[in-house]
């Protein structure tokens, strides 16, 4: 009778324990949840160019995979060493400014050359890859905010995704 009733008592605590952990983990990710969303506001607020960036879905490498995930006809896509060669190409777009600064013009172009924001993604990805740095970081660190509105520009402008 001793033993039930004291079995009955580590699991009642047991039982509360595991509750109140939950209850408190819960809290905390709601809290941190609405922390993030704070700082992403006030982020906004403070560098309105650099956060359309981050918006922008096409600079993601990841994009690539969920409109194939999304869409049930053929996606067209660029061949692997043709995105690789675009990030190398975009690369050398960046120089330090002792050695002639960045080609603007050069990266208007490439990113204008390409047909939609699935292939912007496919260079991105290539980019990351390669450069271990994200095509998104290596604008924000290299263009001014006006070459960042024209960067952004010339994105918008692509369809999402062409089909076969």
């Amino acid at each position: 009778m001793k033993s039930t009733k004291g079995l009955y008592i580590a699991v009642g605590v047991l039982g509360v324990l595991c509750i109140g952990t939950t209850v408190i983990l819960v809290r905390k990710r709601n809290r941190d949840r609405l922390a993030q969303a704070v700082l992403a506001a006030v982020n906004k607020q403070l560098h309105p160019v650099t956060q359309g960036l981050d918006a922008e879905d096409a600079l993601s490498m990841h994009y690539k995979d969920r409109v194939m995930q999304g869409v049930t006809s053929k996606v067209i896509v660029l061949k692997e060493t043709v995105a690789t060669r675009l990030a190398k190409d975009i690369h050398q777009f960046f120089k330090p400014w002792y050695k002639g600064g960045d080609d603007e013009q050069g990266v208007y172009a490439l990113l204008g050359s390409l047909k939609d924001k699935v292939q912007v993604s496919q260079v991105a990805r290539a980019y990351q890859r390669d450069y271990k740095v994200s095509l998104k970081d290596q604008l924000k660190d290299s263009f001014d905010q006006e070459e960042i509105t024209q960067v952004l520009k010339i994105i918008s402008g692509l369809p999402k995704y062409r089909t076969l």
